[in-house]
């Protein structure tokens, strides 16, 4: 699995059934960051920075998950994300976006979604779907 990247697409996708979903690529940073691709094309950067939690603020604090001798559970809701700015990015090259949409009865039922998205300085320029494989 590892880390990823999510993009919000307000530019119109070739398939709506998908258009208001989220999507993943770790073509970018994979640094858990989240962009949007507007309905004119322009990727945006999200920027942001973490701050820490105070402990008495985390979902864990005063229970006996709490005082167990490795501690992990003081890590859970350890960080928040702190909104700074939208940054219109400057990428020039391809992207590759994901997404699942459930199917109604079983996992089997998904659909798996795949994008290739091309950019020049921050400019979408062409949108296709690829096959249907997994990344």
């Amino acid at each position: 699995m590892g880390l990823f990247d999510e993009v919000l697409m307000e530019y119109p996708m070739p398939d709506p059934e998908i258009q208001d979903s989220v999507f993943q690529t770790k073509s970018m940073y994979n640094a858990m960051e989240n962009y949007t691709v507007t309905s004119g094309g322009q990727l945006i950067l999200h920027k942001c920075h973490y701050e820490e939690v105070p402990e008495e603020e985390r979902p864990y604090f005063g229970t006996p998950e709490w005082e167990e001798e490795k501690g992990l559970y003081k890590f859970f809701g350890s960080m928040v994300s702190v909104y700074d700015a939208d940054v219109p990015s400057q990428y020039h090259g391809m992207m590759e976006i994901h997404t699942i949409l459930p199917g109604d009865n079983s996992p089997d039922d998904d659909e798996w979604y795949s994008y290739d998205l091309t950019f020049e300085y921050g400019i979408l320029v062409n949108i296709q779907r690829r096959p249907d494989v997994r990344i």
